[in-house]
């Protein structure tokens, strides 16, 4: 996410504009603030910006996106490249020569992440980060649940700039970053006869007849259909080594929690006193509890 909000961005931006419009070159591509703080939900603020009727803001976009490896205006520019002034074409070329570099060094920051330990695996981890593209997330996915300690946590960084750069990732951030399960059928089968058992007897029998529930059942609820839908992301890739028993089962699992989910979304849920007698820490007043988390009405302290 952005550490700086979207309209100190755009008045830097607009500022950079229009230096570079005034003459003093160099305004965008060099303004170490603008490229520093890019980040992907500022691309509707810039991109426009590659359609500009001045070819020296267009080159200079161009090189902000250069430097901060944004594929998602790639399209845009090899179009520029063919049909843009001398200065557009250059800084274009430019942009598809970083992202061609790119893609040739992934597979060797692959190869390193998988023979190598130490600091060579944090240094190709750290570069994976800068450059990694959303198709790459699966593999890195393989690494990161054969790793554990600091390696599994330079993979996870990795992963975390990925969803960064390509917001559509973000609904599944949890399942992305959970760790990915070895293969183990009698674990797996164990895990599906639970959770069947939880659903299809456990919900049916004291969730499903009422239309009201108390708040922490709601939650405990909640939390369990998370961790098996999580459970059963991690184990998809896993399914070509089980028999076919368990695939069907997979699938049966899928629904019953597609079900659950939306019988559970049709609750009304009982809220517990919003004032409680937990002093807050801040001010000393009484605290409030809502979806489970504790704040002060008084002060804000969470």
């Amino acid at each position: 996410m952005a550490l700086v909000n979207r309209v100190d961005y755009l008045d830097r931006l607009m500022d950079a504009i229009d230096a570079v419009e005034s003459g003093r070159a160099g305004s965008i591509s060099d303004n170490r603030w603008l490229l520093n703080n890019y980040d992907r939900d500022f691309l509707p603020l810039v991109d426009k910006h590659l359609k500009s009727q001045d070819d020296r803001v267009v080159a200079e976009v161009i090189s902000l996106f250069t430097h901060v490896g944004e594929r998602a205006v790639a399209d845009t520019v090899r179009d520029l490249r063919k049909r843009g002034s001398d200065r557009v074409r250059i800084a274009a070329l430019g942009y598809i020569m970083r992202m061609e570099g790119d893609d040739r060094e992934i597979p060797e920051l692959f190869d390193t992440l998988e023979h190598r330990e130490g600091q060579e695996f944090h240094l190709a981890a750290r570069r994976m980060a800068s450059i990694a593209r959303k198709q790459d997330i699966d593999h890195l996915r393989s690494i990161y649940g054969q790793v554990d300690g600091d390696m599994r946590a330079d993979i996870k960084l990795a992963i975390e700039a990925i969803i960064g750069r390509n917001p559509e990732l973000r609904p599944k951030r949890d399942l992305l970053l959970s760790v990915p399960v070895y293969p183990d059928e009698s674990a797996f089968e164990a895990f599906l006869d639970k959770a069947v058992d939880y659903i299809d007897v456990r919900y049916r029998a004291n969730i499903l007849p009422k239309g009201r529930i108390p708040l922490k059942t709601y939650n405990n609820v909640v939390i369990a259909l998370r961790s098996m839908r999580t459970r059963l992301y991690n184990e998809s890739d896993n399914l070509q080594y089980y028999g076919p028993d368990k695939t069907d089962r997979y699938y049966e699992l899928t629904d019953l929690i597609k079900w659950a989910n939306s019988d559970l979304s049709g609750k009304d849920v009982e809220m517990p006193d919003r004032r409680v007698n937990r002093p807050c820490p801040g001010c000393g007043s009484p605290m409030s509890c809502f979806k489970g988390m504790w704040s002060c009405p008084d002060c804000g302290k969470l």
